[in-house]
């Protein structure tokens, strides 16, 4: 039932933000980048804030609240703020066509401050901050790199900041791509495995995050796998009692019809 439950939850969260994609790609028939971004982060916060809005400070004990994925935390109960936001873009721009990394801030000398997002677009990171909905573009309107905007932060880009955007958020303090920290000693292990392997270079540009959202699809079968695996497994083990209930079952059967023809 839980993997019922789960597959059916996920069909209905990959149609929705499919469909979204498809409203986007008509919106922009001409496949313009900046186009495409204004309007993916326009149905973003269309989804999400309204229920932000009204539910961010209310309770729910269902346990859907811990079993949703952070890209529909939002959309569900109101909660989630950057890390949801961030998380339901990346999807919609999966389903566009574009990869993404999560950019996670260093703010106030602490890491994780802050969650916004890079588009790869020609060996570029176009950052984009989904919280705020803020696109960081140059002087000419283009999207802008997330290096340019650490390095020209003061001189250009935090005087042109959206009302929304927290100056805080400023690139100053370094930023990562995957919080290798979040999982304790096994996603440091996982990190150093990857530093042996591809070097550091490479495993600091890996952004997990992306993956994981791909790999939701593939989760739900897994687990639907496991799951037929495991009752093969039991009735196989159980394969007497099984037998024997059977059986008992058949005899129960026939003596009803026995005693209905006496």
């Amino acid at each position: 039932m839980f993997t019922l439950l789960s597959y059916s939850d996920w069909k209905y969260e990959d149609e929705l933000v499919h469909n979204l994609a498809m409203e986007v790609k008509e919106r922009c028939p001409q496949n313009d980048l900046n186009c495409i971004v204004d309007t993916a982060m326009y149905y973003t916060h269309l989804i999400q804030d309204p229920m932000m809005t009204l539910f961010s400070d209310k309770e729910f004990t269902s346990p859907k609240l811990a079993l949703t994925r952070s890209s529909f935390s939002n959309f569900y109960f109101g909660k989630g703020a950057c890390g949801a936001y961030a998380s339901f873009f990346t999807r919609l721009m999966m389903h566009i066509g574009y990869k993404t990394k999560f950019v996670i801030l260093n703010v106030g000398h602490r890491e994780g401050g802050h969650i916004a997002t890079v588009i790869e677009k020609d060996h570029y990171l176009l950052l984009v901050d989904p919280l705020s909905g803020h696109i960081f573009r140059d002087s000419n309107g283009h999207m802008a790199d997330i290096d340019t905007v650490s390095k020209y932060w003061n001189n250009y880009y935090k005087h042109h900041l959206s009302a929304k955007y927290e100056p805080s958020y400023d690139y100053q303090e370094g930023w990562k791509y995957t919080n290798w920290g979040k999982l304790g000693a096994i996603s440091k292990a996982f990190y150093k495995t990857s530093v042996f392997f591809i070097g550091k270079k490479r495993t600091d540009n890996i952004s997990l995050h992306y993956y994981i959202v791909r790999l939701n699809k593939s989760i739900v079968f897994i687990t639907s796998a496991l799951f037929i695996l495991s009752v093969m497994i039991a009735l196989r083990l159980f394969r007497p009692e099984v037998n024997s209930l059977l059986e008992y079952l058949a005899n129960r059967k026939n003596q009803r019809h026995h005693n209905t023809d006496n």
